[in-house]
């Protein structure tokens, strides 16, 4: 798919904005980039190997494929695609920039329950025999996120939150509150219950792992996998 490489006069009228050049570049890849969008990929966030399922759920996929499209179509980034390298593989740095974006507003947001996940390997990102150009070089300036979908976004989650804890025996919800509400080091909130310090480590590793499970059947932090998950 070499569309404007070949085209060189629709690259620039591409490139000045005109509408139906734009209609003509969205139309001939909104296709391949739904694909990549609904098969995933792996990517690399502080240290640690995540992977991105892909979206399943059709109204998921095509906001984020409108929001793709609506990156990759400002001034900024139109004009920096070089017309040299594929613009699929341009399109799906893009597409690969906005995943990341939203996959690490929710990992913000849940920090203090986010282990390390280990074992997963880095896919290399590759595309039709080319590396894929940066994320940070394809998309132009990131788009912030707003304050009304961040504001959103933590009450779903705070709704989330308030219902794993209500479903914890009173001994682990008192835990809970004193090690991640209260911030109590591992070893004091393990006193609070009358727990030994092994004790109280076994459990917190037990109720992170149960925590992951939840919100990732939530349909949340789908990067992450846990491994001897308790019920």
């Amino acid at each position: 798919m070499t569309l404007l490489t070949e085209r060189r006069e629709l690259l620039e009228r591409f490139r000045s904005g005109e509408r139906k050049a734009l209609e003509e570049v969205y139309r001939f890849y909104v296709a391949v980039v739904a694909n990549f969008l609904s098969r995933g990929f792996s990517f690399q966030s502080r240290d640690r190997t995540l992977r991105f399922v892909g979206y399943s759920e059709p109204f998921d996929l095509d906001n984020a494929l409108q929001e793709t499209f609506t990156r990759a179509f400002k001034e900024s980034a139109r004009r920096g695609y070089d017309g040299i390298h594929s613009y699929k593989n341009y399109l799906f740095a893009i597409a690969r920039n906005l995943v990341i974006d939203e996959t690490r507003s929710r990992e913000v947001a849940m920090s203090p329950f986010l282990e390390a996940h280990e074992g997963m390997g880095m896919e290399a990102q590759v595309y039709d025999g080319e590396e894929a150009p940066s994320a940070a070089s394809a998309s132009g300036p990131r788009a912030s996120h707003g304050g009304a979908e961040h504001d959103l976004l933590r009450q779903e989650l705070g709704a989330l939150y308030s219902g794993f804890v209500e479903r914890l025996e009173e001994r682990d919800r008192i835990f809970f509150k004193a090690r991640f509400e209260e911030q109590k080091s591992q070893v004091e909130s393990g006193q609070v219950c009358q727990l030994s310090h092994m004790q109280a480590r076994t459990l917190e590793k037990k109720l992170r792992e149960r925590f992951l499970a939840y919100m990732h059947q939530m349909g949340y932090l789908e990067a992450y996998a846990t491994q001897g998950t308790s019920s």
